[in-house]
């Protein structure tokens, strides 16, 4: 059986200090259409924001006096809402993608993994690209070394060297990131436009 989607419930704005449950004895208002009306006696402002069929909304609460604005509290919320699931989509990193070679790879292998790598950079990921050692191989490092040079060679046109190739266990790894600018410059994107 498959496991499990799991349920990630929506980010949750905590519920706002307003109307009657602000506590502050005088607050600094700014109206509804963003005028500031100065400070008032917090009694006076709900009344102005109930005159208004509006609410009384804290926003500023640390401040001396605390700032309070007269909005809509549903519109408000969902305005907070939408924001904060906006910078959440938006903070996401572009995914990571993998390559994979030996020392012994065949040329038809290594110019596969390029053009696959090629694919990922076009699309704007990163490309970790690992060397793995097998038995006595870890002594030709130089021989490594070179087909990481040629496997970057095969992809320069759509990237560029962000880590170079070091040696971690048996294992050789690069990181390549993409090149925006190499990727519209060229030929076969200005031969398919």
């Amino acid at each position: 059986m498959p496991p499990r989607k799991r349920y990630s419930p929506a980010v949750r704005i905590p519920r706002p200090i307003m109307n009657e449950r602000i506590f502050a004895r005088e607050v600094f208002v700014v109206g509804s259409d963003g005028e500031k009306l100065g400070k008032m006696l917090t009694s006076e402002a709900v009344a102005k924001a109930k005159a208004e069929e509006l609410d009384l909304i804290l926003v500023a609460p640390k401040a001396i006096p605390p700032v309070a604005k007269i909005l809509d509290c549903g519109k408000w919320m969902y305005e907070q809402q939408k924001a904060l699931s906006k910078n959440k989509s938006s903070g996401k990193a572009k995914e990571m993608k993998g390559v994979r070679l030996g020392v012994r790879i065949a040329e038809g292998d290594l110019a596969t993994r390029a053009k696959q790598g090629r694919d990922f950079l076009a699309k704007g990921h990163k490309l970790r690209v690992v060397l793995q050692f097998k038995g006595r191989e870890m002594t030709h490092f130089d021989l490594a070394l070179a087909k990481m040079k040629e496997f970057a060679a095969r992809v320069d046109e759509v990237s560029s060297i962000e880590e170079l190739p070091k040696k971690m266990g048996r294992q050789l790894i690069m990181i390549l990131k993409p090149e925006k600018k190499k990727i519209i410059n060229s030929p076969e994107n200005e031969a398919q436009n």
